[in-house]
């Protein structure tokens, strides 16, 4: 474990005026943006897991100073310079003040972790209670308790209306729902997360399908009341309706709000997935494929990903599925590196070994 966090700080922990980030962009996909929000909260559940304050701290200072009017983190930060071509400048443009609710959600829980883990911490604490409220306000829905796409959802049009009332399942991070209802200073807030963690549950339990898999986004119909997968591109792509790069992730956010809290209301969801991506042929185990139709069970391409066997791999092993976790750690070795898989990687790592110390 120590080789490879060490190895993951190496190559993405980046230092700048404004603190320490977590740098995405090495394959430049994305312009000139260094980092995200994403990956901001990835850094520092990692940081503080491994103990690492020095670390924690200078994330805690950069998230400081790229918080938004509502106290978000702003989604993308960008320098005109890259790591290794100058100095870098983080800045933000317009398009990136906005939030990305997962993002906070971490970012949230690490401060939480930091506050116990570091002796009763109050700064961390109190960090942690600000942003968490802003969560509840801004990216929360206020009528059906499910994560907002962030805090830019609105109902000024009819399109902005339907994705207000959808959600996206790998944000659907219950333990951390869990953490807010416990240790928020408020108690009325506390009592609003756990609605909010039962809400989030209920829509999952609902949505498993004949996998028991979710997709990458599920939207609400207000007529029957109920939750469905997306029909075609809702946000990102025509796979929006499928299990693709941001549903990859929801087995482990599932599986470590099991292993934290021992809920087994969760269970029969988790174990039918187990089955599914263990005996159905789209899911090519332990090689998961980078994205599969769940409905017509077919793969959409012929690759695979670490953010794709990871998350399987930790619901084997929350499962007690010691081979299958095995073969999915194996098959981890045979995959190319890269920012979000080998940060899922890592993070799911530490989590795996200090899931006894969340609350």
């Amino acid at each position: 474990m120590e080789a490879k966090y060490v190895a993951w700080r190496s190559a993405y922990l980046r230092t700048s005026p404004a603190g320490l980030y977590c740098y995405y962009n090495a394959k430049g996909d994305n312009g000139n943006a260094i980092t995200c929000s994403e990956a901001h909260g990835y850094a520092m559940l990692i940081s503080v897991l491994h103990g690492n304050r020095t670390d924690f701290d200078g994330l805690l200072s950069f998230f400081q100073r790229f918080r938004n009017d509502r106290g978000l983190m702003c989604w993308q930060i960008r320098s005109a310079n890259q790591p290794g071509g100058g100095e870098v400048e983080p800045y933000v443009e317009e398009d990136g003040r906005t939030s990305a609710t997962d993002g906070d959600v971490d970012i949230a829980s690490s401060l939480y972790l930091a506050w116990k883990k570091w002796g009763g911490e109050e700064r961390y604490k109190v960090e942690a209670d600000r942003l968490t409220s802003s969560i509840l306000r801004y990216t929360i829905h206020p009528h059906l308790g499910t994560p907002l796409l962030g805090d830019w959802a609105n109902c000024d049009t009819p399109a902005g209306k339907k994705l207000y009332d959808s959600t996206r399942t790998s944000d659907f991070i219950l333990s951390a729902f869990a953490l807010f209802s416990r240790y928020h200073c408020d108690a009325s807030e506390r009592t609003r997360w756990e609605w909010v963690l039962q809400s989030t549950k209920q829509v999952a339990l609902s949505c498993g399908g004949t996998t028991g898999l979710l997709p990458d986004f599920l939207t609400f119909n207000t007529n029957t009341q109920t939750w469905h997968p997306a029909h075609g591109k809702l946000l990102e792509s025509d796979h929006d309706g499928n299990l693709n790069w941001n549903a990859c992730r929801t087995p482990w956010r599932l599986s470590h709000y099991l292993a934290t809290t021992g809920d087994t209301s969760i269970l029969p969801l988790l174990q039918h997935a187990h089955h599914s991506v263990r005996s159905e042929s789209c899911f090519s185990f332990p090689q998961i494929p980078a994205g599969v139709d769940l409905q017509h069970k077919r793969a959409l391409v012929e690759y695979s990903d670490k953010a794709f066997i990871a998350p399987v791999g930790y619901m084997c092993y929350v499962l007690g599925d010691a081979e299958g976790h095995s073969r999915c750690v194996a098959a981890l070795g045979e995959e190319e590196g890269g920012y979000f898989g080998d940060t899922i990687d890592v993070l799911i790592a530490e989590q795996a070994g200090h899931a006894n110390e969340w609350f």
